[in-house]
């Protein structure tokens, strides 16, 4: 039985030029417009957001982890982010940490660092410490059951991210994107992290990859992958005896098109996406199971030295291209 992790980073960005380079205006004191968007997902056709990925993940019996941004909190208030929290627990799923720095920008606090930097892994031991004990504090402000894992922004971490989500008594990591490494993600393993490694006295979870075509990789994120690819990705995981298959989508991924004073769109290829998926997990319960990091028991996790990446096929990875050119065009 291959487990999946179905990952929504949830978070929003202001409607301010310039930012987080920019602080925001002195007048800047509503953001129910970022929040629709970010959050609920309202469109010119209806919300397409949080409530309405749980409304699909309900009818199908599949379960998420929500990896929600608490730092906004401090500038939006706390109200906001409780509201989402219960959202989210009452629809039978659960919160988990992540965080953007960016929103350093903005609050005033002398426990951590006065200045934004855009990565974690910018910041000290020390200072990751006292972020992520930030973040935590607000999430449990807010409602949250119980925080277990944590996924750093633009998965933007290192070695000393997992000391400092160690310090804070988390079990588990998933930053680790093998795609993004040399760039954002400075989690560097000493050889290729298919499956959860401990390290640093911490589970990493890494997020799943393929090879689209020769000497290039893709993460399995919804809206970088077509159904078909995700689809083989995942048979061919369950195939190998693999422990574990992450997959990234955002709260907001369902739409295309996010300006301030303007509805935006439906994304009805990411939407197709969305609901092709979860059917295809609900219809295979021998193969596959969607699993929470407050349900995974440490002691259960196997070690699996899984060394040769997975591979999409090519005419799946050709109708990606096809599909993502008429998506630009409509």
């Amino acid at each position: 039985m291959l487990n999946v992790f179905l990952t929504i980073d949830t978070e929003i960005w202001p409607f301010s030029p310039g930012w987080p380079v920019r602080p925001l205006a002195s007048d800047k004191l509503s953001f129910s417009e970022e929040i629709d968007t970010y959050l609920y997902g309202k469109t010119t056709q209806g919300e397409y957001g949080i409530p309405f990925q749980m409304a699909i993940l309900n009818r199908y019996g599949l379960k998420a982890t929500y990896f929600l941004e608490p730092l906004f909190a401090d500038k939006v208030g706390i109200a906001c982010l409780s509201e989402v929290v219960g959202l989210i627990q009452n629809g039978g799923h659960e919160v988990q940490l992540h965080m953007h720095t960016e929103w350093l920008s903005e609050i005033s606090d002398a426990s951590i660092p006065a200045r934004f930097k855009q990565y974690m892994h910018q910041f000290s031991l020390e200072e990751q410490t006292a972020l992520i004990g930030k973040g935590i504090r607000n999430l449990q402000a807010a409602g949250v059951k119980e925080i277990r894992a944590f996924r750093a922004g633009s998965y933007g971490a290192n070695l000393d991210t997992l000391r400092a989500a160690l310090n804070n008594g988390l079990s588990f990591d998933s930053s680790h994107n093998f795609c993004y490494l040399g760039t954002d993600c400075k989690i560097h393993p000493s050889a290729l992290m298919l499956q959860p490694q401990k390290m640093e006295g911490i589970w990493e979870f890494p997020i799943s990859f393929f090879q689209d075509y020769p000497g290039h990789y893709r993460h399995t994120q919804l809206a970088a992958c077509a159904f078909n690819e995700l689809k083989t990705a995942l048979l061919d995981a369950w195939q190998a005896g693999w422990f574990s298959f992450v997959i990234v989508l955002h709260s907001f991924e369902l739409i295309k098109g996010k300006t301030p004073s303007i509805l935006s769109l439906p994304d009805k290829t990411n939407i197709k996406r969305f609901r092709l998926l979860c059917e295809f997990l609900a219809t295979h319960p021998d193969k596959f199971r969607t699993v929470l990091f407050s349900e995974i028991d440490t002691a259960s996790i196997p070690e699996i030295n899984a060394i040769k990446p997975l591979r999409s096929r090519f005419h799946h990875t050709a109708r990606r291209f096809v599909e993502q050119g008429i998506a630009r065009l409509t």
